[in-house]
């Protein structure tokens, strides 16, 4: 069953179920997925079915709601879609995993742990996938693949953190996707084996991406 992924920082905080019947986002108790944020309007938005496919709707927040770093007010998601609701995400998916437990019902939350998993999550094929550090500087020279969704940028939000004064806050995202990883720009300029990628590329092991001056090499293992 799809879901939303809620996140704060790099800590999964909670999952909800996404079904048949309408799912509203909000600050208020009685949304089916409740943020309490000041910044988040007491019903902020909302998550539908239309025939196969779900949709996400702006119920005319004060703040806005946005998907992969760009505003909308309707929005069809497709698998990996970054939602940011004031300083949370949400990130959509349809795929549970093997190690997933059995769907909950629409809007009921599975709680998680505030700390990230150390080990990292492995795709459908038990493969992980990592990200060395060729070029630039990030403070780290490799990292694990362990969330959902992994952002590259300078803000405290992100798991791959960019130096530098004019670096995008949230540059690229890289999320899991079935078997494999899938990486898309969100406000920085991004290449993959030195093509500009404009839109959600599947990522192959041995890819060379070059985000915002940072160089990092992909593997699956």
């Amino acid at each position: 069953m799809p879901r939303l992924i809620l996140k704060f920082g790099d800590r999964e905080l909670s999952e909800c179920a996404v079904g048949a019947e309408p799912l509203t986002i909000g600050r208020l108790p009685d949304n089916g997925l409740v943020i309490d944020n000041p910044a988040v309007s007491g019903r902020h938005a909302r998550v539908y079915r239309e025939g196969d496919q779900y949709v996400l709707e702006d119920l005319k927040s004060t703040n806005g709601t946005f998907v992969n770093h760009k505003p909308i007010a309707r929005h069809t998601l497709v698998e990996g879609d970054v939602i940011l609701v004031a300083k949370h995400t949400l990130v959509f998916t349809q795929h549970g995993g093997e190690q997933a437990e059995a769907p909950k019902a629409a809007g009921e939350f599975q709680m998680y742990d505030a700390v990230v998993p150390k080990t990292a999550i492995p795709t459908a094929q038990g493969r992980i996938g990592t990200l060395k550090v060729v070029a630039g500087n990030t403070g780290k020279t490799e990292y694990v693949l362990v969330s959902v969704t992994t952002m590259i940028g300078k803000s405290e939000n992100a798991q791959i953190r960019l130096k530098g004064w004019f670096k995008p806050k949230i540059a690229a995202a890289i999320a899991r996707k079935g078997e494999g990883f899938t990486i898309t720009p969100m406000g920085g300029t991004l290449t993959v084996n030195g093509r500009k990628v404009t839109g959600r590329q599947d990522l192959m092991s041995g890819d060379v991406i070059e985000v915002s001056g940072v160089t990092l090499e992909f593997k699956l293992s």
